[in-house]
């Protein structure tokens, strides 16, 4: 019976080796012969995985020399068949990538970013995200994002573009961005409000030889998107042996927000370190004495509750720092970016950078949803 379901196989006969098997049912069905033959026959019907499975568990239960010979050879079969399945699509890929980067404007350059993935759908999008980017399932899982987004790869935006369309046929949250749109987004510094009503106007300084008024509604703001930035300072500390010595921390912390107006094609950045609080509306509450101006934070926190009332029902982008922490591995890319942040800092730092790119993706990929 098993030379003819061998036969079956071999001549490709898989109707005629199944109810072969399907025959042999409740004779020999505990026999690991019986066991190998639906091994090769799921193997012939193309389930590698169900193949291999089953060659593996008899792998451990076989003590004839013969079968375990013809289990390895099973094996190895699989295995270069999958080699070769690799191989193809690696090719097929590489064919589509150069296709989708023929057009001379698909050369230029692109950002491509993943964006977060429930761990319940981790591990199954991770072999997903495995075979688009051609690495094991275990690399790609340490790729895919939980909580923010991850600045993942720079390069021509029509490969970009190609990746971006591979993940979402896999339902694999990203986006890809020609570098040109976010430099060519307007930002404006603004330094303080002038009027809320009947619309709102802020003055805006982009230089000391250029300063402008806006105006806007606050229909005309998409979303909005928070962060914190470093202020870095130079300390003087004593080490263990009794030096001082030099070295550069954290003091403290630069709050900013931004406004996109999709619109107008234009970003409105709000930073305490350059907001002139004295000057345009009062940012005092009922809590400042009497008289007296309230703190530089306290007025941050009346202008943050100003945005927050008037666009509450507004998308609010708060995971920066988390973004930060894979652009900031981005040096030749950041070396193109003008932060548009004009505080005074010791030396400049691509946290800076980090932001406005992190504003600007929103703000192109917000225009990509529409």
């Amino acid at each position: 019976m098993y030379k003819a379901i061998a036969d079956a196989i071999d001549s490709h006969d898989l109707a005629t080796a199944e109810q072969l098997l399907a025959a042999m049912e409740g004779e020999s069905w505990e026999n690991p012969m019986t066991a190998y033959y639906q091994a090769r026959l799921l193997e012939a019907q193309g389930n590698l995985n169900g193949a291999e499975e089953k060659f593996r568990q008899l792998l451990v239960i076989s003590h004839s020399p013969q079968l375990v010979a013809k289990i390895r050879a099973g094996l190895g079969r699989i295995d270069t068949h999958r080699q070769a399945e690799t191989a193809q699509s690696l090719a097929e890929q590489q064919a589509a990538i150069e296709e989708a980067k023929a057009d001379p404007e698909a050369q230029s350059a692109g950002i491509f970013v993943l964006e977060p993935v429930p761990l319940a759908e981790k591990q199954a999008k991770a072999i997903q995200f495995g075979k688009i980017m051609a690495m094991d399932p275990y690399t790609a899982r340490l790729q895919l994002p939980s909580r923010a987004w991850r600045l993942y790869r720079t390069g021509a935006i029509g490969e970009l573009n190609y990746y971006h369309q591979q993940c979402q046929a896999a339902a694999i949250p990203s986006f890809s961005v020609a570098l040109a749109d976010i430099l060519a987004l307007k930002v404006f510094p603004v330094f303080r409000i002038e009027s809320l009503s009947p619309v709102v106007t802020v003055t805006y300084r982009i230089s000391r030889e250029e300063e402008g008024t806006f105006s806007f509604t606050w229909q005309d703001v998409s979303q909005t998107v928070e962060g914190l930035l470093p202020i870095f300072e130079e300390c003087v500390d004593v080490n263990v042996r009794g030096k001082i010595q030099r070295k550069t921390e954290i003091l403290d912390y630069a709050h900013i927000c931004d406004l996109h107006l999709p619109q107008h094609q234009t970003i409105l950045r709000f930073c305490d370190q350059i907001y002139e609080f004295n000057q345009g509306i009062s940012l005092d509450d009922e809590k400042s004495v009497h008289g007296q101006q309230g703190t530089a934070h306290q007025q941050w926190q009346q202008l943050s509750h100003i945005w927050q009332t008037n666009l509450a029902d507004k998308p609010a982008w708060k995971e920066f720092n988390a973004f930060a922490e894979t652009a900031l591995d981005f040096q030749e890319l950041l070396k193109s970016v003008d932060p548009h942040i004009p505080f005074l800092r010791r030396e400049d730092t691509n946290w800076d950078k980090a932001f406005h790119l992190y504003s600007t993706l929103a703000f192109c990929r917000d225009r990509l949803l529409e």
